[in-house]
């Protein structure tokens, strides 16, 4: 008898903006894996995530290098992710699903995940709810307005 092929990795997807990383990123991108066998991920350009949110602080390649560090990612995309994900753009890079947290209502992950949110191509992992990019402006914030930053 004939040795079986091996089966391909499963490819997980998601996209993001990845601002300030934290560790409520890292578990976002363990769980995300752990749907499949590899975690591909996109990053939103500057401009894009300047369309409906506060553009980031830190800079496209600033974040894409952050990213590659992380050893739950097995590949960053070099180009910006596109701001609604297909089935077509999974195709294109491999992937065989697309992942995002839990916190989105249903009507915005049809939005932003339309074809791919209604054929079983989105899976969901739990948000981290106890930090995010926007608590750490704000408490860099509030430390500058109590004058307890200190340069040097």
């Amino acid at each position: 008898m004939g040795e079986a092929e091996p089966a391909q990795p499963v490819w997980i997807y998601v996209d993001v903006v990845c601002d300030l990383f934290h560790h409520g990123h890292v578990e976002f991108f363990r769980r995300a894996r752990a749907l499949g066998d590899r975690l591909v991920v996109g990053l939103v350009s500057d401009a894009d995530v300047a369309s409906y949110k506060p553009p980031p602080i830190l800079s496209f390649a600033e974040r894409r290098a952050v990213l590659q560090s992380c050893r739950h990612v097995d590949r960053v995309l070099d180009t910006p992710a596109p701001l609604h994900c297909t089935r077509a753009f999974l195709d294109q890079i491999g992937a065989h699903y697309v992942c995002h947290g839990d916190d989105m209502s249903e009507e915005h992950l049809l939005f932003w995940y339309g074809d791919l949110a209604r054929t079983g191509g989105l899976r969901k992992v739990p948000y981290t709810t106890t930090i995010s990019s926007r608590e750490i402006v704000s408490r860099v914030v509030q430390r500058y307005m109590a004058g307890t930053l200190r340069e040097g």
